[in-house]
């Protein structure tokens, strides 16, 4: 129980850091997930050969 007493000052700036560490790099893996479907989606379309929407090729443009 005293090591627990002795951690608890240094586990809570700790945890008050990896709050934010956590965010950005989820919201970063977030974005490349949703850029690379959207990259897969425009490949199979022009794959198939049907048309790709203007509003697709924005996003990719636009997100970059």
């Amino acid at each position: 129980m005293n090591s627990l007493t002795e951690l608890s000052p240094m586990l809570v700036p700790l945890a008050a850091l990896l709050i934010p560490i956590v965010w950005i790099i989820s919201w970063v893996v977030l974005k490349i997930t949703r850029l690379h479907l959207l990259h897969e989606t425009i490949r199979h379309l022009s794959v198939s050969g049907q048309p790709i929407p203007p509003e697709l090729l924005h996003q990719i443009i636009d997100r970059k």
